[in-house]
């Protein structure tokens, strides 16, 4: 039924109305009409899958707007430089690598992308500015001009390592200690205290460490114990009344059926 209706109805509608569809780059009509096709078989798959009822008319109607708009059945975002709604919005243009432009390439005849875009020297025997910089980099002074901590994360880096591996090395692995003292704790809390621990540190000219957030959370009375006397009324208030969201609530009724179960069978 849904391919009936897509190649005799929904196709020469889409084919009524690809000339107020814009094209980018290498598109041409037949190639909208079959990506519109596709955009509308989408849709009609989903919309039975959802027990919703279409037309024709509706599902064209659709399919044409989205193209229209630059959306394809490959891409339908708005970021990719390549996409066609982003060339739409006028976010960004392709061009082709032998267009000409204006640089003049060996003082003769204007160059095109290609040789704009080429490697540097005409016979791309000398060597790229940039990898000449990199390699004349004193690393030393780079090193020197950056934190203890970051000089870290940079030889890690360049060692084929991780972040995660900066970070052990950086003391930033008392990730169980900090949960654990931060358990009534909201997030806005949180990130309180965590403030509180960076002028701590940047008063001493350092950076943070897990014992001075541990330290600034000592400080701090959470809401949960400020508020634990009505916290813990409305959790009795609740109780019987509510259904529980924790996962222990669900696995010991599971257990009461089953053994319900049980004793039937018995």
């Amino acid at each position: 039924m849904i391919g009936n209706m897509l190649l005799k109805q929904v196709m020469p509608r889409l084919r009524s109305v690809v000339r107020t569809i814009p094209k980018i780059g290498c598109e041409d009509d037949e190639e909208i009409i079959q990506d519109a096709t596709l955009v509308a078989a989408k849709m009609m798959d989903s919309a039975e899958k959802a027990g919703h009822a279409f037309t024709a008319g509706n599902v064209a109607y659709y399919a044409a707007k989205a193209a229209r708009c630059g959306r394809r059945s490959y891409y339908q975002g708005r970021c990719d430089a390549m996409s066609a709604g982003c060339q739409i919005d006028g976010n960004a243009r392709l061009e082709s690598m032998d267009a000409e432009t204006e640089y003049v390439y060996d003082g003769y005849e204007p160059g095109t992308l290609h040789d704009v875009l080429s490697p540097f020297g005409s016979e791309a025997h000398e060597s790229d500015p940039a990898e000449e910089a990199g390699r004349n980099l004193d690393w030393k002074q780079f090193l020197a001009a950056h934190s203890p901590r970051h000089r870290v994360v940079i030889l890690v880096l360049v060692e084929g390592g991780t972040m995660r591996e900066a970070g052990k090395r950086c003391g930033l692995k008392d990730t169980v200690v900090l949960s654990r003292a931060c358990g009534q704790f909201t997030g806005a809390e949180i990130e309180a205290v965590f403030i509180d621990a960076l002028h701590e540190a940047y008063a001493d000219g350092r950076e943070p460490k897990a014992k001075d957030i541990v330290e600034a959370m000592t400080r701090c009375v959470p809401l949960a114990q400020l508020m634990d006397g009505e916290i813990a009324a409305l959790r009795h208030w609740a109780k019987g009344r509510a259904r529980e969201a924790a996962s222990h609530a669900v696995s010991a009724s599971a257990a009461r059926n089953g053994r319900r179960i049980a004793s039937m069978a018995n």
